[in-house]
């Protein structure tokens, strides 16, 4: 029992470990660009540089550390909104995951395109996110809940105008944000009854 427990206070330590260490990746990322060292990334995590080397030989394998992560729970959150009996519902809550992780996200996302990782970042979103997204999307089509005269793929443009939208105005005053312009396009999307805008 003892080894038992031990070896899982070892997971747990190794896994808090790794979790610092990815969150100084991105991080470190976002505000230095693909360029940081890893030295640079062991000073924010807490720990030598040889720990890292030792999880992820190199940036490439850091980014696709962060990624699976990031992905794995956008996953989960567009699984979530597809159990969802209304469909309007769900789409809008799979919807607003996808938002507020792109918008969460823009400098790291910069950083991927650095790293030249975007081909293939598209290809796996288009899997494993806009697939079951835009599957939602025709469901609630067919059952009357959304205009009929767009199609699916349009999906993925309908997201990057509301992400640009509120980067765009994220420096000016008053009510500027990804959720009120993600509301603003559900009005636009379901028709005639318009949704709350939040304060």
């Amino acid at each position: 029992m003892a080894t038992t427990d031990s070896a899982r206070t070892l997971r747990s330590d190794a896994q808090r470990n790794q979790d610092r260490i990815l969150a100084a990746a991105q991080s470190a990322f976002a505000a230095l660009g693909y360029e940081v060292s890893i030295e640079e990334i062991a000073r924010r995590a807490g720990v030598g540089a040889a720990t890292i080397y030792r999880r992820f030989p190199n940036k490439q394998r850091l980014l696709r550390a962060i990624l699976d992560v990031k992905i794995g729970e956008l996953q989960e959150a567009i699984a979530a909104a597809q159990d969802d009996a209304d469909s309007w519902r769900g789409l809008l809550a799979g919807m607003r995951a996808l938002v507020k992780s792109q918008s969460a996200n823009i400098a790291f996302l910069q950083v991927l395109a650095q790293a030249g990782v975007m081909p293939e970042l598209k290809q796996e979103l288009g899997e494993r996110i806009f697939g079951p997204l835009e599957a939602l999307f025709a469901r609630a089509q067919a059952d009357g809940q959304l205009r009929s005269d767009l199609d699916p793929s349009e999906l993925h443009m309908l997201i990057q105008m509301v992400v640009a939208a509120a980067k765009h105005a994220a420096d000016c005053p008053g009510k500027a944000s990804a959720e009120r312009y993600l509301t603003l396009l559900a009005d636009a999307l379901r028709t005639p009854t318009p949704s709350h805008l939040p304060d």
